[in-house]
C-alpha cells in the first residue's frame, strides 16, 4: 500500500463540520473502539503526549506537543504528527501534521457536547481567545448552528478584530462576551478563570484550555453547573476545572446510556483531549480522501 503523506493545509480542505461530528459520535458510541492510557511528560515549559486508539480497522497514533511560548515566536501552539495504520496488516494508511486534525476533532467534540447538553442553535456565540482552537471552534460551530451573532475577545485586540471579521462578528471586551453570549467558548492558556459568574445564567460554556495549570472556569460557575460534561475519564486528573466540578460524566458514557449529566444554571463542557477523538479524525480524513477520489 502506498502511504499518503498529507501536507499542511490538506486536512482543512478535506473535512467538513458535519462529517467530523458524525465520526466523533460514531466512534464514541462504539464500545469496541479502544484507547491506550495517554503517556505524557512536561519539560522546559512544554507538554508532550503520545496517544493511541484502535477501531474500525485502524490503529491511530498521535504524537503532539503543546508549546506555550510558540505563539510569540510566530509558531503554532500545538505541533505533532498523526499516523493511521491498517490494524490487520500493519500498513501505514496515511500520515499528516497533527495540528489540523486536533483542531477539527476538538471543535467537533465540543459541537457534539453542546447537542448533548440541549443546545439546538441560535443566539450569540462568544469566543474567548483568538488562537488555533478559537478559529476551529468558530469554523465548526458556525458551520453547524445558526448563530445570530459572534463576539470575540482576546488579550491581543488586533487578533480578536481579525478573527471576528472573518465570521461577521465583533471584537469586544471579556465582560461583553460573558454578558452577551448564549454559547461561550474559552480557548486560552490562562491560569486564572476567564469564565466567571458574570456569564448569563442558562448559557452553554465550552472550555478547551488544558492541561494544568490552565484554569478557565470559576468555582462559582462550576458549582452552579452541578454536572460537567467531559471528553475523557481522566479529565479531573488533567484539568483543575474538571477536578473542581461537583460531578462529571464523559461524552462516551452519556452516548452509550451509562451515565446522565443534568446541568444546573450553567451547561458546561470541559475538554482535555482523548485518543478516541484522534481515531475519529483519522477515519473522517480517510473517508474524505476516498470520497474525493484521492485514495
Amino acid at each position: 500500500m502506498r502511504v499518503k503523506v498529507l501536507e499542511a493545509g490538506v486536512v482543512d480542505g478535506l473535512l467538513t463540520p458535519r462529517l467530523m461530528v458524525e465520526w466523533v459520535e460514531k466512534v464514541l458510541k462504539d464500545p469496541s473502539a479502544t484507547e491506550a492510557p495517554r503517556a505524557s511528560l512536561e519539560a522546559g515549559g512544554s507538554w508532550l503526549g503520545v496517544m493511541a486508539a484502535s477501531g474500525f480497522g485502524r490503529h491511530v497514533v498521535k504524537v503532539v506537543g503543546v508549546y506555550p511560548e510558540n505563539p510569540g515566536r510566530g509558531l503554532p501552539l500545538v505541533r505533532g504528527l498523526l499516523l493511521s495504520i491498517d490494524s490487520s496488516t500493519g500498513d501505514r494508511v496515511f500520515e499528516a501534521p497533527a495540528e489540523e486534525p486536533t483542531g477539527w476533532r476538538t471543535a467537533a467534540a465540543s459541537a457534539l457536547a453542546l447537542k448533548l447538553l440541549g443546545f439546538s442553535g441560535g443566539g450569540v456565540l462568544g469566543v474567548i481567545g483568538a488562537g488555533v482552537q478559537a478559529r476551529y471552534h468558530l469554523k465548526v460551530l458556525t458551520g453547524l448552528y445558526g448563530f445570530d451573532g459572534v463576539l470575540v475577545y482576546s488579550r491581543t485586540p488586533r487578533k480578536a478584530e481579525a478573527l471576528a471579521r472573518e465570521y461577521g462578528g465583533r471584537a469586544v471586551s471579556l465582560g461583553e462576551v460573558l454578558r452577551g453570549s448564549d454559547v461561550i467558548v474559552a480557548a486560552t492558556t490562562s491560569t486564572e478563570p476567564v469564565v466567571t459568574g458574570e456569564a448569563r445564567r442558562g448559557s452553554y460554556i465550552v472550555s478547551v484550555g488544558a492541561p494544568k495549570p490552565v484554569r478557565e472556569v470559576s468555582d462559582e460557575v462550576l458549582q452552579a453547573a452541578g454536572c460537567v460534561l467531559v471528553d475523557s475519564p481522566i479529565a479531573p486528573e488533567e484539568s483543575e476545572d474538571a477536578a473542581r466540578a461537583p460531578k462529571t460524566a464523559t461524552l462516551r458514557e452519556v452516548l452509550q446510556g451509562k451515565a446522565e449529566c443534568r446541568p444546573g444554571d450553567y451547561k458546561v463542557y470541559k475538554s482535555v483531549g482523548t485518543p478516541l477523538l484522534d481515531l475519529a479524525a483519522a477515519l473522517a480524513i480517510e473517508e474524505a480522501i476516498k470520497s474525493r477520489g484521492r485514495g
